[in-house]
């Protein structure tokens, strides 16, 4: 390489490094302006400093890479200069924009947020003084002038300083960007507030969590009584009122009973496939169109519990905020246990929802799911025969995994035929036959059916069922290629067939019925807080869903986490946002829809209710 075009790399590697450092400075400010900044220790802010630093080199590195060491190598260096001066500098104005966008939605920029400010309507939302477009024309003219005078500054450091800046500065970076992931992940193993609230305000920044990594290597997570809080109060209010409360009758205090199925696909609930259950659904109240607030456990257990979407889990894990209605069934005495064959401790649900249990039960014995779905069930009825004569009501959550699994041992695969042996995800293409592959499914359905059909006569036998409320549903759907789209499983898209899972109520006195309209996995807790603990409150105070029964719309559903999700509207349109930031409308059946216009206003109403719970 000649010395001139040296001297042109040198130049523009010190203008990459300053670019660093004004970008770095931009994501700074985020955790200034917001009320996050509260939560923050020593540690927490050399993690912070560390990962805008490095998460801004990884921003910056793109225009070097791409358009200036291309065309400085081939001896464009003006057209290299003012490409990378520029590219760079509308970095710094979207930063700029995005924190903007965070602050008003507490979104970072995407797709929604884009249909939102330029689509049709946006001026019935927005409506800005002609001193508000001066003063950002301002700013943008003072970001591009910083940029410009940034490369007088990198060619006169690489006059004074040459060579000298490279090996530190790579170092460096490099340096800062493995504590900053290590941190990270030790972080959010131990839940560390400043470390949770600070890395959600850095757009488009996902770090390294090592949460299952630690487990398997045997390192213990902190106990409740180890955490600490760093911070008096939380960013949210929730509830957003205080809880009225006009307590049953104690003869009427009723139990309650979750029986979760783990991938719950609703064509296995006939009476060949799951006859117990079947069953129970035909004697109580069924909701044929009931759906999942995400396409993940995770974030479905959350929606169960709390009746807000998993978009909450991180504030809540890191602010220590627990569901009101286990908050609720503690202060009034309710011996709560948990029966789950998959892991309580990641997802970190033995924290972040059973985190004011008592002696929780975190994991089931056992080699398979079969083995442990098998398990629970019997430590379920042994304790149930004290559980029944304490003369406390109790609360109990039983978690079936087999279905996820998708797992049995050859004598009880048999029923549905021909079936695999086993769950080969090598073969699966939008070409072959499903029907082997779910056959092996439903005989996975069938055999947790002969074990969910022994809880409920194990509360029947014990006529528990008079004064226990029982409800049955899966945490999400598992899709077999039902759209041909070429999708299997879950997590894949937020479609009908990996959100749609049958739900089953069994309350006390209840007639039996079918509903054919619309529910949430987020109408379960105020459901559960109307009949079963007398809260009088309005809904809306602690929950985004509705009544069971209620039949009114639900309107824009939102469905994921905050990094993945969807609104499904009424049930035909589903508007996805991509990690990437991509908006993807489809209607239902996953179908592209392009010439779609969102409604800005309903948009606008949709995500203020998502974010009613943030102070």
């Amino acid at each position: 390489m000649s010395t001139p075009r040296k001297e042109w790399t040198l130049e523009g590697f010190i203008y990459y490094l300053l670019s660093v450092c004004v970008l770095a400075v931009q994501f700074f400010l985020y955790l200034l302006r917001s009320q996050q900044a509260g939560y923050m220790d020593f540690g927490g802010w050399v993690y912070f400093v560390a990962s805008c630093l490095s998460h801004a080199a990884q921003v910056a590195l793109i225009p070097y890479l791409l358009f200036y060491l291309p065309l400085a190598l081939t001896g464009w260096r003006r057209t290299a200069a003012s490409v990378q001066v520029v590219v760079t500098g509308l970095l710094s104005v979207l930063i700029y924009l995005n924190s903007q966008v965070y602050a008003l939605y507490r979104f970072h920029i995407n797709g929604f947020v884009l249909n939102l400010v330029f689509g049709d309507g946006a001026g019935e939302i927005f409506e800005f003084a002609p001193m508000v477009y001066v003063k950002q024309a301002l700013l943008f003219v003072l970001l591009v002038l910083i940029f410009v005078g940034m490369w007088r500054l990198a060619v006169y450091l690489r006059r004074r300083v040459g060579r000298r800046v490279v090996c530190p500065g790579i170092v460096a970076l490099v340096v800062l960007t493995f504590f900053s992931q290590m941190y990270h992940a030790y972080g959010a193993f131990v839940q560390k507030p400043s470390v949770l609230k600070s890395t959600a305000v850095i757009p488009f920044y996902y770090p390294l969590t090592a949460n299952r990594l630690m487990l398997k290597m045997g390192v213990v997570p902190p106990t409740n009584s180890s955490l600490r809080f760093e911070r008096t109060g939380t960013s949210v209010t929730y509830p957003r009122q205080p809880l009225t409360v006009s307590p049953p009758p104690l003869d009427s205090t009723f139990n309650i009973v979750y029986i979760l199925i783990d991938s719950w696909n609703p064509r296995t609930l006939t009476a060949d496939c799951m006859p117990n259950v079947y069953r129970f659904a035909e004697e109580n109240s069924f909701f044929e169109n009931h759906f999942s607030c995400s396409n993940g456990t995770r974030n479905s257990v959350f929606g169960m519990f709390f009746g807000l979407p998993g978009y909450y889990w991180d504030t809540f894990e890191a602010d220590h905020v627990r569901p009101l209605l286990l908050r609720e069934l503690l202060d009034r005495g309710y011996d709560i246990r948990a029966y789950s064959s998959a892991t309580l401790l990641s997802p970190p649900f033995n924290r972040v929802v059973f985190g004011d249990v008592p002696n929780l039960r975190t994991r089931t014995p056992g080699d398979t799911s079969c083995q442990r779905d098998s398990t629970l069930t019997a430590d379920f009825l042994v304790a149930l025969d004290t559980l029944s004569t304490s003369g406390r009501p109790f609360f109990s959550f039983l978690f079936y995994d087999l279905p996820h699994a998708i797992a049995v041992p050859a004598d009880k695969n048999t029923r549905f035929q021909p079936a695999w042996e086993y769950a080969d995800y090598t073969r699966l293409s939008n070409e072959i036959d499903p029907e082997p592959f779910f056959n092996l499914y439903r005989n996975c359905c069938y055999e947790d059916d002969r074990l969910i059909g022994a809880v409920l006569d194990g509360l029947r036998s014990r006529g528990l069922l008079e004064n226990t409320v029982v409800i049955v549903t899966g945490d999400h759907s598992q899709e077999f290629n039902e759209n041909r789209k070429n999708f299997w499983g879950h997590n894949g898209n937020f479609s009908r067939w990996q959100l749609h899972v049958p739900l089953i109520l069994h309350l006390p006195g209840v007639p039996a019925g079918r509903y054919a309209h619309r529910t949430t996995h987020y109408d379960i807790v105020p459901t559960l807080m109307r009949s079963c603990l007398g809260v009088t409150n309005p809904i809306e105070d602690y929950s985004l869903g509705c009544l069971l029964t209620d039949p009114t719309p639900r309107g824009w559903h939102f469905a994921g986490s905050g990094m993945n999700y969807a609104f499904l509207i009424d049930d035909d349109m589903i508007l996805e946002k991509k990690v990437n930031g991509v908006l993807e409308v489809t209607d239902r059946d996953l179908n592209p829809v392009d010439d779609y216009r969102i409604d800005p206003v309903a948009f606008d109403g949709a995500i203020r209710r998502l974010n009613s719970f943030y102070k």
